[in-house]
């Protein structure tokens, strides 16, 4: 056996030395057939082991991850793979160094000594490098009313023109103003290292839109409708004033404004408009769209930036500004999307596509939450979508806004052919949405949820379900759930369906915040139907204005350790289904009602400034070094122990300091300061600098008004006095510093003395710093 399973080992070794073999495998048939497969991302990577049949026949093998930057001498621990069916485990290495090489390294323990106890899989792989947009090798120039063919910065063509010509390695630069175009497609992809740019010039907005340029002429129909013909059939998307109109499902519906709000009804070309107060839709600005989509792109490597899309919303299936229907390794950055029925949609194998800092918004957030289950209508989808089935792996949503949705966006599709998604979300900010600020719903397998914050959302993140698994949520902010047209309560994560279990789920550091008194609201609130393999919560912070923790679906498995659970509520804790009473008033309570949070918390958490929104954690809470450590996922922690919740505590800041403190000055001379600003714990913002005159006849000028310490600014008085003043004028100068994380004020002083000094001039500084 012994021998067997070195030869395992050194078959394994051999395919991976050499070069990186993704999926890594034995190349042989042996009494262990597993398959280790590696993905990487820019900070993550992805770890899945494929088991024969044989391997572990009863489905009690344990697994060990182990990973390490190439060149290290010795490995780190990794968060432990999950086995998410018989035959395959699944996990994630995280917070990685784009553009590396690491080295991973799973070993199996089986208490049956099946096959595969004791094997050991190693293989090696890369994550992402970070994307870098090289020089055009040429540019295209258009404009919204361009032609010809010779695309140049003095004589642009028409857009479709310069998108005919592009090549790898070239651009399309489109000049300020709107372009009324929409169905577009690229004749090519890029390359990688030579992608295909399509963007606005320097300095300008480019607009693609997908409304119709001209007015309408509407025709009254009486009690308060009014009707127009179009030329293309079945707008979903009508603005009238800039304020968009809810899709009703029937004329009777329309008239009656059942909903409570202005809007439409479209049958084919014919749209009928009930507008607020019965107006004249001829005196208004009105906005119908008569596009599906701005480009659809089945092409790879092409990068869009700095654009502006809006209006794109025909037909009755999917209408979208983006749609990467098999196209990979593309590229949305800096990209404005306003008022589209959605804004990306991604479908089939579309791989590695990333979509950064970019800004998605509606006009939604108001609407009547029941209004969007009254009929199948494709509006409310948010900014990203899925679509069903999405077989590509390895997309990256980070450091985008989106705001006033229905649904935020969308993370898994319903149905995909891969083993997993590979998909990494971080870094976004989604506020005002009705009803959840992101889907993680569907086919969910190694999705990552990162370091996002969510506020003013009914839900934060949505799990239900999440087929297969695992889906990791980590240092997520959610807070000011319970929000929109609606009567029900929020809650940081929702987990409820009626549809198939969910994989496990795991939630680690997130801050869940309800701050909503009015529908009262819980900080984790776990409702029913549902069902799942495993929810596992570790250092998390649940604030509630109702219960910190409220579970209607007790007999579905949970894990729930190391959190800290509050509530504005006095007298309540905790509300658990299905017991003699529901009502858990104490952490003592709920640990022996349900054996959940032995190690819990029950704390008020101290965060810095929750009214606007800063949750981090002042110096005196509860809730520092009192974490626990869990590998792979805080090790870094800044402490002694890690902090529970989304933020880890830095005491770093900086110091304002002044040479002199004190001096004087001759009426019509000048004094000079240095003043000192130096970091402590990794500080590295800027720091504004302001100081004013404490009186009219004195000059107070700065060296530099902004610096990032350590450095060194001159403060310069210069006094205008003309005459002699009365001996011992004291001054006080006050200096304001200030960054985006805190503010620091010092007092220097200054004598104006008309008289002779005698030195040596003893000053005064008591306690205050004063002279």
């Amino acid at each position: 056996m012994k021998l067997c399973r070195l030869f395992i080992l050194l078959t394994l070794l051999a395919g991976v030395f050499g070069m990186p073999i993704l999926p890594i495998q034995a190349s042989i048939s042996t009494p262990a057939a597993a398959v280790l497969e590696l993905y990487g991302n820019f900070n993550t990577m992805g770890v899945i082991v494929t088991l024969d049949a044989t391997d572990d026949p009863d489905g009690d093998a344990a697994t060990n991850l182990e990973y390490r930057l190439a060149g290290e001498a010795s490995y780190r621990p990794g968060f432990p793979l999950t086995r998410v069916a018989g035959a395959r485990f699944v996990g994630s290495i995280f917070w990685l160094e784009p553009g590396s090489a690491y080295e991973v390294r799973v070993s199996f323990a089986d208490p049956d000594s099946d096959p595969l106890d004791g094997v050991i899989l190693n293989g090696s792989a890369s994550t992402r490098a970070e994307i870098a947009i090289p020089p055009a090798s040429h540019t295209y120039y258009a404009s919204p009313t361009g032609s010809g063919t010779g695309c140049s910065l003095a004589t642009p063509c028409a857009l479709e023109e310069g998108l005919s010509q592009v090549q790898p390695g070239e651009e399309v630069v489109l000049r300020g103003g709107t372009y009324y175009q929409g169905d577009l497609s690229m004749p090519r992809s890029g390359v990688a290292g030579a992608p295909i740019v399509i963007r606005s010039h320097t300095g300008e907005t480019a607009i693609l839109d997908g409304a119709a340029p001209a007015g309408f002429a509407w025709t009254s129909q009486g009690n308060g409708i009014h009707h127009t013909t179009l030329s293309v059939a079945d707008t979903f998307l009508v603005q009238a004033n800039g304020e968009r109109l809810l899709p009703y499902r029937s004329m009777d519906d329309l008239q009656t404004l059942s909903w409570g709000i202005p809007g439409f009804y479209v049958n084919g070309i014919d749209l009928y408009v009930h507008l607020a107060g019965d107006a004249d839709p001829n005196s208004a600005t009105m906005v119908v769209s008569r596009f599906s989509n701005a480009f659809f792109v089945d092409q790879s490597y092409i990068y869009f930036l700095n654009l502006t899309f809006r209006h794109y919303g025909v037909g009755d299936c999917c209408p979208k500004a983006l749609y990467f229907y098999n196209g990979s390794d593309n590229l949305v950055q800096g990209c404005t999307f306003a008022m589209n029925n959605l804004g990306i949609g991604i479908k089939y194998d579309s791989h590695r596509n990333v979509i950064q800092d970019n800004l998605f918004y509606d006009a939604l957030f108001a609407w009547p939450w029941d209004s969007f289950y009254a009929g199948e209508v494709p509006y409310g989808s948010g900014g990203i979508r899925f679509y069903s089935p999405a077989d590509g792996r390895g997309t990256v949503v980070r450091s985008n806004t989106f705001h006033d949705f229905f649904d935020g966006f969308g993370a898994c599709p319903e149905s995909t052919s891969a083993v997993t998604n590979e998909t990494d979300v971080y870094n976004n900010l989604v506020y005002n949405s009705g009803d959840d600020g992101m889907e993680t719903d569907g086919r969910c397998s190694n999705v990552r949820i990162w370091g996002n914050t969510f506020h003013d959302v009914l839900m934060g993140i949505s799990l239900a379900p999440v087929y297969d698994g695992p889906v990791y949520a980590i240092r997520n902010l959610i807070y000011r759930t319970g929000a929109g047209n609606n009567d029900y309560s929020g809650s940081a994560f929702k987990f409820n369906s009626g549809y198939d279990p969910s994989g496990p789920m795991y939630l680690f550091h997130n801050t869940g915040d309800a701050a909503l008194s009015d529908p009262l609201s819980s900080g984790l609130d776990i409702k029913s139907p549902g069902s799942w393999t495993l929810i596992t919560a570790r250092n998390n912070i649940w604030s509630g204005t109702e219960f910190a923790i409220s579970n209607a679906n007790p007999d579905q498995p949970l894990d729930l350790d190391y959190d800290n659970l509050y509530t504005t509520q006095p007298g309540e804790l905790a509300w658990w289904s299905d017991l003699p009473d529901r009502h858990l008033n104490t952490l003592a309570e709920l640990q022996a009602a349900t054996g959940q949070e032995l190690h819990g918390m029950n704390d008020l958490p101290g965060f810095a400034d929750p009214a606007s929104g800063d949750y981090t954690l002042e110096g005196n809470s509860p809730l520092i070094d009192v974490g626990l450590v869990i590998p792979g996922i805080n090790d870094g922690f800044a402490g002694q122990m890690p902090e529970v919740g989304a933020f880890e505590y830095q005491a770093y800041s900086f110091i304002l300091s002044a040479d002199p403190l004190s001096q004087a000055i001759q009426p019509g001379g000048v004094a000079i300061y240095t003043l000192s600003l130096q970091a402590t714990g990794g500080f590295s913002d800027t720091v504004q600098l302001s100081a004013s005159s404490p009186s009219p006849d004195l000059i107070v000028s700065l060296g530099a008004e902004q610096a990032t310490p350590p450095a060194q600014v001159t403060l310069t008085v210069t006094d205008t006095h003309s005459a002699p003043l009365p001996a011992g004028l004291w001054h006080t100068i006050t200096i304001n510093a200030l960054s985006s994380e805190q503010t620091q004020s010092m007092d220097v002083y200054l004598l104006v003395d008309g008289m002779q000094l005698y030195l040596p001039l003893a000053l005064r500084v008591g306690a205050a710093n004063q002279p």
